[in-house]
C-alpha cells in the first residue's frame, strides 16, 4: 500500500483495504502486493494475482490496482478507480479468430456484470501477440497470448467483490475448465478456453 508522506489513510480508503482482505477468492488464486503506482493518486494499493497450473506456469496472471483520492478525480467521476491487466496464452487457432478480442473484453463485462456491481466508466484495450522461437528456443514453437487492460470506478469502497469478480475473469480468459470455488464462471462456454 502506498499514501501520501506522513498522512494516515482516510477511512474511505481503509474501508476498501478490508472489503479487498475480505473478499471470498478461490484457494488456487496466489495473490500478493506489490508496489503501488507512484504518482496515479494519493493513495494506493495493487495486487499481483496468478492463477497456477500444476507444472508451476500460468492459466493467468495480471494485476489489480485500486487508486483512490480522497477529494475526487474528474475524469474517473469518483474518489476511486480500478485499474487491471489480465494476461494469457490462448491456442493458435484461437488467436487467429478475428473476433478474439471482441470475446475476451465481453467476458470482462460480463464477469462485473453479473455481480451486479455498482460502477461506471468501464474502459479499456485487448491486445494479442504471436511470439516466435529461433535458434535454440526453436523448440518452443510459436504461442500466441492475450492482454487485457481495463480500468472502472467503483461508487464506493466496497471492492472486494470487484476483485472476487475479476478474478473469476482472470480464470475464464485463461482457459480454467472448473474455476475453484469462489470463482464466478461465465456463460455461454468460452471460445478461449483449451481445448
Amino acid at each position: 500500500m502506498r499514501g501520501s508522506p506522513d498522512s494516515r489513510p482516510p477511512e474511505r480508503f481503509v474501508q476498501a483495504l478490508e472489503s479487498i482482505r475480505a473478499s471470498r477468492l478461490p484457494s488456487q488464486a496466489m495473490l500478493e502486493e506489490i508496489p503501488a503506482p507512484v504518482r496515479a493518486a494519493a493513495f494506493a494499493v495493487a495486487i499481483e494475482a496468478r492463477l497456477p497450473r500444476p507444472d508451476d506456469s500460468d492459466y493467468a496472471s495480471g494485476s489489480f490496482v485500486l487508486l483512490h483520492e480522497p477529494e475526487g478525480h474528474a475524469v474517473w467521476e469518483g474518489d476511486f478507480r480500478i485499474v487491471t491487466v489480465a494476461r494469457a496464452e490462448v491456442e493458435p487457432e484461437m488467436g487467429a479468430d478475428p473476433f478474439l478480442a471482441e470475446v475476451a473484453w465481453s467476458y470482462l463485462a460480463e464477469s462485473l456484470d453479473m455481480e451486479s456491481l455498482a460502477m461506471g466508466h468501464l474502459a479499456g484495450t485487448v491486445t494479442r501477440t504471436l511470439s516466435e522461437s529461433f535458434g535454440g528456443l526453436k523448440m518452443r514453437g510459436s504461442s500466441v497470448g492475450i492482454e487485457v487492460r481495463a480500468s472502472w470506478t467503483p461508487e464506493g469502497p466496497d471492492v472486494g467483490r470487484q476483485l472476487a469478480a475479476w478474478i473469476g475473469f482472470l480464470a475464464k480468459v485463461g482457459g480454467v475448465e472448473e474455476p475453484p470455488t469462489g470463482v464466478i464462471p461465465l456463460r455461454p462456454p468460452n471460445p478461449l478456453d483449451r481445448r
